[in-house]
């Protein structure tokens, strides 16, 4: 499906900068507007010209961050036969496509020349402007992440990928060691909140806060969105405006993004029931939240930051009316550390949300009898993982 045409930014400006000695000459080359096939990557061309080496660079900087670099590498026969005298003439230019998906608003973004590891000159000052459709529902996708920045851009550019125009998304780092920022930093409008480590349910929750969308998705940075999958959450919320979660299924990836064959999650006929037995929502990509719910309910529990997903969807299910229809609309990525958890610790919050649900199914023996099951698979499942885990 192509994107929508309502996503458009317009070059307000284009201003060159006075030329820093340590230049013989550059230039930069914008597209006119609307001569671009998709008119929210914003395509940088031209060359950079050193008096007396080679420019190692081309950044583009907004906000004080780093949003883009090209390498000034570029074949320019003509800038050679200028400068015939400079060897690296030759190959002065530069091309770098740089992603507003995200943008709203204005944005002033820097072109700089990177003379060497440490110093740089400006070349321009291109001014943006990004407007969103006010008629469509704003939609937030949280982003925690915690030591999988090698992922993140996967899930940022999954966001930035939607059919539906207007979703606003904000990483959380969870007081990573890893390079979060300057991936996130990539992609000019993602909100960037860095944190000390919490856990992924306080993260959860800071992102939660700072949404500004009515209707709310969780991503792990491990895993990806499919284009429609915040589309096809708002057509199933649409048709039910008393649901408060919209769930769909996914399919299973490897660590580099790979198929992995796997039988298709089952859809249960009813929400509550099918918890109250297993989480059979594998990961918090496959669904779409009403913001209002959380107002009701509260937020993830850090607590039970293991399975506060799982809480989550048992207090909703039990409470107000689930939607779940049978599209894939994740990406679900399986890999040596999210295979490796620690069985003991999640089996223990898998039974504490469990168990948080007894009074509600008490006067209800077919209910009972699930949460029971429920209470038993766990054991049994990360039991047998324990085991297997001690024995190696």
């Amino acid at each position: 499906m192509s994107r929508p045409a309502s996503k458009t930014a317009a070059i307000l400006a284009v201003r060159r900068s006075e030329m820093d000695p340590r230049l013989l000459g550059g230039h930069l080359g914008v597209p006119a507007e609307g001569d671009e096939p998709d008119a929210r990557e914003l395509l940088l061309r031209g060359w950079a010209l050193g008096a007396e080496e080679a420019v190692l660079a081309v950044e583009l900087v907004a906000g004080g961050r780093v949003v883009g670099r090209a390498p000034v590498k570029m074949e320019r026969s003509d800038i050679a036969e200028l400068h015939p005298d400079l060897p690296h003439a030759g190959h002065c230019g530069f091309e770098h496509r740089l992603n507003l998906w995200a943008l709203e608003g204005e944005l002033e973004l820097e072109v700089r020349a990177v003379l060497d590891p440490v110093t740089r000159v400006p070349l321009a000052t291109v001014a943006l402007r990004a407007e969103a459709d006010t008629d469509l529902e704003p939609v937030s996708v949280v982003v925690p992440c915690f030591r999988q920045a090698h992922f993140l851009g996967e899930a940022i550019e999954s966001v930035l990928a939607q059919t539906h125009p207007r979703v606003e998304p904000i990483v959380v780092d969870d007081g990573s060691p890893d390079d979060v920022e300057a991936v996130s930093g990539r992609y000019p409008g993602v909100r960037y909140l860095r944190r000390e480590n919490g856990g992924l349910a306080a993260a959860r929750n800071a992102g939660l806060e700072q949404a500004g969308g009515e209707f709310v998705l969780f991503l792990d940075a491990d895993d990806r969105l499919l284009p429609e999958a915040v589309e096809i959450g708002l057509r199933e919320l649409r048709a039910a405006p008393e649901a408060e979660m919209a769930a769909g299924t996914w399919r299973l990836i490897g660590e580099e993004g790979e198929t992995v064959p796997a039988a298709a999650p089952e859809v249960p006929a009813e929400a509550y029931p099918a918890l109250l037995e297993s989480c059979f929502i594998s990961t918090p990509a496959a669904v779409l939240y009403r913001r209002r719910l959380f107002e009701r309910i509260g937020g993830f529990d850090p607590s039970v930051s293991a399975s506060a997903d799982y809480d989550v969807y048992l207090k909703t299910a039990a409470r107000f009316p689930v939607r779940l229809h049978g599209e894939v609309v994740a990406e679900y990525r399986r890999h040596g550390a999210n295979m490796t958890r620690d069985p003991e610790l999640i089996m223990s919050a898998e039974i504490a949300v469990l168990e948080r649900q007894a009074p509600a199914v008490r006067d209800q023996p077919a209910l009972r009898e699930a949460l029971e099951a429920g209470i038993a698979r766990s054991r049994a499942y990360h039991g047998e993982r324990m085991q297997a885990l001690s024995g190696e």
